[in-house]
């Protein structure tokens, strides 16, 4: 399979649906852009921005990983995540709910870290990427936000500049928190839309992130595979059932991998 054809094989997956879909796959063989710089609701994908600036904030000391902070049952939320549904855990670390914020998506953790950080430092780093297009306008499970139109959005274009921005935060910037970043993100649980489709004796490096929301699914995530590395986002919405929108992402994720393979493959021929 070579560029052309994954092209065409991903545009046939997505003919005829009714849902709309945003994809990039951007690779030194060139990207693979559909409705790219399409505004879209961002779902969790909102954490790894907050995920970002944590870990600014850790390596400039603004922030203390170890410090303890006691949560009040009015700040638990629903949703995705575990906090609000454990019996009498109220004390966590900083870097307790950085991890729970990305390895199960917890909203609860994730709103404390925005209330700790700044919803407008989160921003200003978002402005510094150039990333246009994403905001965070509001706390996860705030319904009342969404009911007078605040919503956290982005493009697949800029949440492919936000995986380079951390890639290159975890290799270029060795710091305290380089080596936790890679490590959280290389253990994110909700995995249904990809892994499942990856080989498992392959040894494929994993970072990644999901979110959802009602009649939304994305995926954002970088395969790398001997010297060969994916940037691969998909968003949806108007999605029926969201069931169907991790069945589409799954498969286009299954042709980029397996394509990834086939040039890495060709290269080490060469």
């Amino acid at each position: 399979m070579d560029f052309e054809q994954l092209n065409t094989s991903i545009r046939r997956e997505l003919e005829g649906m009714d849902a709309h879909f945003s994809v990039l796959i951007a690779s030194d063989e060139g990207n693979l852009a559909i409705n790219d710089k399409i505004v879209r609701p961002a779902a969790s994908l909102a954490k790894l921005p907050i995920l970002l600036e944590a870990c600014r904030q850790i390596d400039s000391e603004k922030l203390h990983p170890d410090k303890l902070v006691y949560l009040e049952e009015e700040q638990f939320v629903g949703g995705s995540g575990v906090i609000s549904y454990l019996t009498n855990c109220h004390i966590y670390s900083y870097m307790n709910l950085i991890e729970l914020m990305i390895m199960v998506s917890d909203n609860t953790a994730a709103n404390v870290l925005l209330d700790t950080l700044g919803m407008e430092a989160v921003n200003r780093t978002i402005k510094s990427l150039e990333m246009s297009n994403t905001s965070i306008n509001r706390k996860f499970m705030d319904t009342k936000a969404q009911e007078i139109g605040k919503e956290n959005c982005t493009t697949a274009s800029d949440m492919v500049t936000l995986l380079k921005e951390i890639l290159s935060y975890i290799s270029y910037q060795p710091s305290k928190s380089s080596d936790v970043l890679q490590n959280i993100l290389s253990k994110q649980q909700l995995t249904k839309k990809l892994c499942n489709h990856i080989h498992p004796r392959k040894p494929t490096s994993i970072i990644h992130k999901t979110g959802e929301l009602l009649g939304v699914v994305h995926d954002a995530t970088v395969l790398e595979y001997n010297e060969e590395r994916f940037y691969i986002v998909i968003l949806s919405e108007g999605l029926t059932s969201n069931a169907e929108g991790q069945h589409i992402i799954a498969k286009v994720k299954k042709i980029a991998s397996d394509y990834l393979l086939a040039v890495s493959k060709s290269t080490l021929s060469n």
